[in-house]
């Protein structure tokens, strides 16, 4: 393997999500991923065996992205003296930040449940099992909320965050909800902790 290799393929994988990101999942196609990464088509199916292995890769790794280090970011944060509330509204705020910069991703990574019911992909996987690992790290702080209400109140939790991850504008007619904007964000999150953390 020479050193060219992996650099070809890391920009393969960094034009697909770009790709996707930019023109939606059902417009990236192999000469798009080809024209953006400055390869020939060939190089595709040389690296990834074809479009379909190169769109789960690049799904894969932008998942690891979202996810990776939610949980151990929450962690620290915790460790270096912030209450649960706080660390909690500090990792929504930087989630919600990047989420709603991405809706092609978002949108791709939750096409199988949104376009044909199917529950069974790595996102709804990982979605539900990092919120078995973060309601416990909330429940000292929620004690007034049972074990099923406290899972109640993170499924609308993320319910939301989810739909504005995909549509960031859907409210834009009612409510100028610009997550670029750290006031905004930052007022959205503190008022959709309200459900779990009441004043």
């Amino acid at each position: 393997m020479s050193d060219k290799e992996p650099s070809v393929r890391e920009r393969i994988l960094v034009a697909a999500i770009t790709c996707i990101e930019r023109d939606g999942l059902d417009a990236t196609g192999i000469r798009e991923i080809a024209r953006e990464a400055q390869v020939n088509s060939a190089a595709i199916n040389y690296y990834f065996q074809g479009k379909e292995k190169l769109i789960a890769l690049a799904l894969e790794q932008t998942l690891a992205q979202a996810f990776g280090n939610v949980l151990a970011d929450f962690d620290q944060l915790r460790a270096k003296g912030l209450g649960i509330r706080a660390a909690f509204e500090a990792l929504l705020d930087e989630l919600m930040m990047h989420w709603t910069a991405y809706p092609r991703i978002a949108h791709a990574h939750f096409r199988e449940a949104l376009v044909h019911q199917r529950y069974d992909g790595a996102v709804i996987q990982r979605v539900n099992a990092f919120l078995a690992q973060m309601a416990p790290r909330l429940a000292p702080a929620t004690p007034h909320l049972s074990e099923l209400e406290l899972r109640l109140a993170l499924s609308q939790l993320w319910s939301s965050m989810y739909l504005l991850a995909m549509m960031p504008r859907v409210f834009d007619p009612f409510v100028a909800l610009d997550f670029r904007s750290d006031k905004v964000r930052r007022a959205w999150v503190k008022q959709a902790l309200r459900g779990l953390f009441p004043s």
